[in-house]
């Protein structure tokens, strides 16, 4: 009895052992070169490129990038050209009895002579052709089958590129398998591809019988701006155009955005920031009226955009014509460009804005983004983390597609896996230039669907769509005589007080839109010379959909008898001890009165009706020395600040609802008295 629970337990570990080898190990792509006869040295713009991946034998490893079209590419191995014994080892991870051996030739098919297994014991020839020559220009996978199953991890591949005539030969990838069923490798396609819209042209309003190219929307989703060809309004070969949303949903005529962002060159906007008040634009515009190659900030004055100013980055160059993209909080400038770190031609960069307004070096964003292909026409969506790119260097349907990527945290060199956006949106020819509202509804790309190039928008799925943020709008205004105010709007996350975006209001109206990523809480405010900033607040920690919020930020002047709440301060419950998301706060206005030394203040604690007077009255009082003593810490003399508790008495909302509740625990600041004496002493707060 004993003997047979030994058989059978013996007969299920095999019959384990031999299903984990067929779900785990049925198919293993080359994953190292071995050893290898020599590579195609590619000339690129008059200089040798020996140094990086295009064409090199590692393009042979893994699954293939150029499918289901074949194809010239620098992401597949080219060997020597005019050779009769070029070659190539491949090692896999796994060892397996092969049955099937299916080798990827990408281009110019033909030149194999000889593949050989490697084994432990042995070598074994499966494939000879005395006679090689080229079958066709376009790509082939040439499958071999094994008769008797041979064990080995590694194998040979012999060619002779003599036949071809000089013409390059290329081999995208190598697979082996333990099973006769047909290697298909698949393109990473997402979950619900298959829910993304049909493509809705946007009509005669957006699209001419012209070219319609380069589509940027505002974050709001209500501008949409874009490059139109060869138009008789235009001024020079591609002038800049925009059109509006209506009040329902659909675009207005378009119309030519005019002088000084449209001259006699190539113009195009790269990215409209959330405030609808500054635009990143293509080219340096010179003051004699000429471009040369940079990107520029022109921002909306009224009516009207002022001249572009150049954005200075470090040690900027490019060797081929290179893209752009703006990040929502103005601070991440992504490029497209060929530089002597590319890993093959146009590879994706990131610059950070530094403090004197100048741009870091272009940083390479590494290689799950960047191929030996050309990366392209990059986008970052308003959540900061989702980038959709063209690149003709990942698997897809044709030259070029389109891709998301999620960056997986603050290097800028982590990505996840790029997803193909399917068919819906790639086509087999060309596709580039993809633009998301801040809502993620819809996506607008160009496609040459009626034969020349139009504007097209299509319903993303949630799984395409970018993570979920907050358009905040509304206008910034004087808290005296509520006029719009010009003002720099910055948002900071509480926890550390970091700034981590920026916006400017509309000169004439005071208008501003941010936007603010779910995942954390964060102040903001405007700032303007001679006003200290009324803070707000907003807890997105627990954000589960894109939402719209108005609100109006208000900018208190900094003169006798005027009175401010201080919003972002925040206590423990029924208690004076300030929690640490308070300090950023108060450390700026202690800079305000380090700054104007004749500024003397009152700080009034305030309550609701919860509880007896007298505890209010402690409470009240309690909470403005709480506040006294941050600003003694930093530095400002005592004798300049006075305190006062004043527990329910003087409230500013009902005390029947726990809204009116929250609005009447407070604490204000009242400048008793100032002097401005001179221009030093006006400065932004």
């Amino acid at each position: 009895m004993k003997n047979n629970w030994v058989k059978l337990l013996f007969f299920i570990f095999l019959f384990d052992c031999f299903f984990a080898t067929k779900l785990y190990s049925s198919v293993e792509w080359a994953d190292t070169v071995i050893s290898v006869s020599g590579k195609y040295i590619f000339d690129i713009y008059n200089r040798k490129r020996e140094s990086n991946i295009l064409y090199a034998p590692q393009q042979i490893l893994g699954k293939p990038n150029i499918m289901p079209d074949f194809g010239e590419s620098p992401c597949a191995w080219a060997p020597r050209k005019l050779s009769s014994n070029e070659f190539v080892v491949l090692g896999f991870k796994k060892a397996m009895h092969i049955k099937q051996v299916s080798i990827y030739e990408s281009f110019n098919p033909g030149a194999i002579t000889k593949i050989t297994l490697i084994g432990a014991e042995k070598d074994t020839v499966i494939y000879q052709n005395s006679v090689p020559a080229p079958l066709s220009r376009t790509g082939r996978v040439l499958t071999v089958h094994v008769p008797l199953t041979f064990y080995a991890d590694k194998l040979r591949i012999d060619m002779n590129t003599v036949f071809h005539k000089g013409a390059l030969y290329q081999i995208d990838a190598v697979a082996i398998s333990d099973e006769k069923i047909e290697i298909k490798p698949t393109i990473n396609l997402s979950k619900d591809v298959l829910e993304v819209g049909e493509l809705e042209n946007l009509g005669v309003n957006v699209n001419s019988d012209y070219v319609e190219l380069a589509p940027i929307i505002s974050p709001d989703g209500k501008v949409l701006y874009f490059t139109r060809e060869e138009h008789p309004e235009n001024t020079g070969p591609q002038s800049i155009w925009f059109s509006e949303l209506d009040s329902n949903g659909r675009f207005k005529p378009a119309k030519n955005i005019g002088a000084p962002l449209n001259t006699p060159y190539h113009n195009f906007v790269i990215s409209i920031l959330p405030d609808g008040n500054s635009m990143l634009v293509g080219n340096i515009y010179n003051k004699d009226g000429t471009v040369s190659e940079g990107f520029s900030m022109t921002y909306r004055q009224g009516n009207t955009w002022s001249f572009p100013k150049e954005l200075k980055v470090d040690d900027y160059y490019n060797q081929a014509r290179g893209s752009y993209a703006l990040a929502s909080n103005g601070r991440i400038l992504i490029i497209s460009a060929d530089r002597e770190d590319s890993y093959g031609t146009n590879d994706l960069f990131v610059c950070f804005l530094k403090s004197d307004g100048t741009w870091t070096r272009p940083k390479n964003m590494g290689p799950t983004l960047n191929t030996a292909a050309k990366e392209d026409s990059p986008f970052l969506a308003a959540d900061g983390v989702t980038l959709y790119f063209s690149s003709s260097g990942h698997k897809g349907y044709g030259s070029n597609d389109i891709f998301v990527t999620r960056r997986l945290d603050d290097t800028w060199q982590k990505w996840s896996e790029p997803v193909n956006l399917g068919t819906k949106i790639n086509t087999t020819g060309w596709d580039a230039y993809f633009t998301v509202p801040a809502s993620g509804e819809y996506a607008y790309l160009v496609s040459s669907l009626k034969g020349h190039e139009d504007i097209y928008r299509a319903k993303l799925p949630e799984e395409l769509k970018p993570e979920k943020v907050v358009l905040i709008s509304g206008r910034v205004l004087n808290k005296k005589n509520n006029e719009p105010l010009e003002a720099i709007i910055n948002y900071e996350t509480l926890s550390t007080g970091e700034i981590v975006g920026s916006a400017i209001s509309n000169s004439v109206t005071g208008e501003y839109k941010i936007v603010l990523p779910a995942g954390t809480r964060y102040g903001f405010r405007a700032e303007a010379d001679n006003f200290i900033s009324i803070n707000e607040s907003l807890d997105l920690i627990n954000l589960a959909k894109y939402d719209e919020i108005y609100r109006d930020l208000y900018l208190v002047p900094i003169e006798k008898g005027q009175t401010l709440t201080i919003n972002n301060i925040f206590f423990e419950t029924a208690s004076y001890k300030l929690k640490e998301d308070s300090y950023p706060e108060l450390i700026r206005l202690a800079e305000v009165m380090l700054k104007n030394s004749s500024m003397k203040i009152k700080i009034s604690g305030h309550t609701d009706n919860v509880g007896s007077e007298k505890y209010n009255l402690l409470l009240s009082k309690n909470r403005a020395n709480a506040v006294k003593e941050v600003f003694l810490k930093y530095g400002v003399d005592g004798k300049r600040i006075e305190i006062e508790g004043f527990a329910f008495n003087l409230p500013i909302a009902t005390n029947e609802t726990e809204e009116g509740r929250a609005k009447n625990r407070r604490v204000e600041m009242q400048i008793l008295e100032i002097e401005l004496a001179d221009e030093t002493e006006k400065n932004t707060y």
